[in-house]
């Protein structure tokens, strides 16, 4: 692979020299610290399953270019998802691309592993929820109240996020209560302590 691209970071885990069993594979087919100047400092970090015959995990992460294009960052294949795995994948991401005295938007899921981990490996990192998985967990049966929350989680004004929280207010009152459960400044580009560059995953 390096004879195809000498630039391609590549890390391969096994077992013990003896059987040989696949762990975890990390790679990435660019020259990454000549590439993350560049793009916005937010980071997007999700999972996904593979189908087919081995049935692992991949974890990924994407940015935003500067032409406000998708950009694939690293990659992982491993057996499942788990705290070790999340933690090897951020701190291989970490060493090879922003570093860990970096200031960075890390936008992911309520996932417990990767709320544990993302302050333990990126210790000024600003750690945030995706928009568009806290509205599809709000339990309602109004769609009203998710296009608000939309509006209410874009809004760069107070007067614009109050206008659509109140809406929910006055007609979704427990889609309200689950709302207010999750800090403002982890979903709200409003009250984000640093600019998600208008990020928000919709």
């Amino acid at each position: 692979m390096r004879l195809v691209d000498p630039d391609l970071v590549f890390d391969i885990q096994t077992t013990s020299c003896k059987d040989k069993r696949f762990i975890r594979y990390f790679w990435c087919f660019v020259p990454p610290k000549k590439t993350y100047k560049l793009l916005r400092p937010v980071v997007v970090i999700d999972k996904t399953f593979l189908k087919g015959r081995y049935c692992r995990t991949l974890l990924t992460t994407i940015v935003i270019g500067p032409n406000n294009h998708i950009f694939p960052l690293p990659f992982l294949i491993a057996d499942s998802e788990t705290t070790e795995s999340w933690t090897y994948f951020l701190e291989m991401f970490g060493s090879n691309f922003y570093g860990y005295d970096t200031r960075f938007v890390v936008i992911c899921n309520k996932n417990a592993r990767i709320i544990n981990v993302v302050p333990k490996v990126f210790l000024f990192a600003i750690h945030t929820f995706c928009a568009f998985h806290i509205s599809n967990n709000i339990k309602t049966t109004l769609e009203s109240t998710r296009i608000a929350f939309k509006m209410a989680a874009e809004a760069l004004t107070s007067i614009d996020f109050d206008k659509h929280m109140n809406i929910i207010r006055n007609t979704d009152p427990l889609g309200l209560q689950y709302m207010l459960s999750i800090p403002k400044k982890t979903w709200s580009n409003l009250y984000i302590l640093m600019s998600r560059y208008i990020v928000t995953l919709y």
